[in-house]
C-alpha cells in the first residue's frame, strides 16, 4: 500500500518574506529593496518608494557644491555660472533617471492589523547602465577642459578651465557616490586620470589668477 504524503499549500495572503527580510524574489545582489507599511496601499506604496530614495544622495544643494569652486575666483563670469548649473541639472536629470526606474512589486495587507505592506525595488543592473553613461559623459568633457586648461596660452582662459574641469569632477564623485550604492559589491568606476593631481593643478590655476588680481586692486 503506498502512502501519499499531502503538503498544504500556502494559504493566499499569508504573510510573503519580503515583510519580515530578505525577499527570495529580488535578492538584494540583484535590486535595491525598500518596504513601507501604511494604513492604505498607496501610503505603504509611496512610503516604500521613499526607502530606496533615501539611499541616494540628495542633490538639492548641488549647485552650491559645485559653485564652491568659482567663488574663489574673483573673475567669475555668467559664462561660468551658467556651465555649473548646467552640470548640476544634468546631475539632478541623471539621478531623476535611475529613481524612476523604481517599481511597487508586491503589496500585502495583514488581515490582522489590516495594515497594507509595499515592496519597492530597483533593478541594480538598469541603474547602473544609466548612471555609468553619464560617467561617460562627464569623463569625455573633463578631458576636454583638461586639455584646454593645459595648452591654454592666456590666464584667464585657462582659469575659465580649469573652473569647468573642478565642476565636472565634483558632479563625477556625486554620481560615483550612487555607483557605490548600486554596485553589489560597493564598488566605483576609476577616474581616466589622476583626479587628486587634476583637482590640485586646477585649484592651483585659480589660485593665480587670484593673486594677479590681488596686484592689481592694490595699486
Amino acid at each position: 500500500m503506498s502512502l501519499l504524503l499531502c503538503v498544504p499549500a500556502a494559504k493566499a495572503g499569508s504573510r510573503p518574506d519580503w515583510v519580515d527580510g530578505n525577499s527570495r524574489q529580488y535578492p538584494r545582489d540583484k535590486y535595491l529593496v525598500g518596504v513601507g507599511m501604511g494604513d492604505d496601499r498607496a501610503t505603504a506604496s509611496d512610503r516604500a518608494r521613499s526607502e530606496i530614495s533615501k539611499i541616494f544622495t540628495t542633490n538639492v544643494n548641488v549647485t552650491t557644491n559645485l559653485n564652491e569652486s568659482e567663488s574663489s575666483s574673483k573673475q567669475g563670469s555668467k559664462t561660468e555660472n551658467s556651465f555649473s548649473q548646467a552640470i548640476s541639472q544634468s546631475l539632478q536629470t541623471a539621478s531623476r533617471k535611475v529613481l524612476e526606474g523604481v517599481e511597487v512589486a508586491e503589496n500585502w495587507k495583514d488581515g490582522a492589523t489590516m495594515q497594507q505592506y509595499a515592496l519597492a525595488v530597483l533593478d541594480r543592473s538598469k541603474a547602473l547602465a544609466a548612471v555609468k553613461d553619464k560617467i561617460d559623459d562627464f569623463d569625455k568633457q573633463a578631458q576636454q577642459w583638461k586639455s584646454q586648461m593645459d595648452s591654454a596660452s592666456d590666464k584667464v582662459g585657462k582659469v575659465k578651465a580649469a573652473m569647468k574641469l573642478l565642476a565636472l569632477l565634483k558632479a563625477r564623485t556625486e554620481l560615483n557616490g550612487e555607483v557605490r550604492v548600486l554596485d553589489p559589491g560597493g564598488k566605483t568606476i576609476p577616474s581616466p586620470f589622476d583626479e587628486a593631481a587634476v583637482r590640485a593643478e586646477a585649484a592651483k590655476t585659480v589660485a593665480e589668477l587670484d593673486v594677479i588680481v590681488d596686484i592689481k586692486e592694490g595699486k
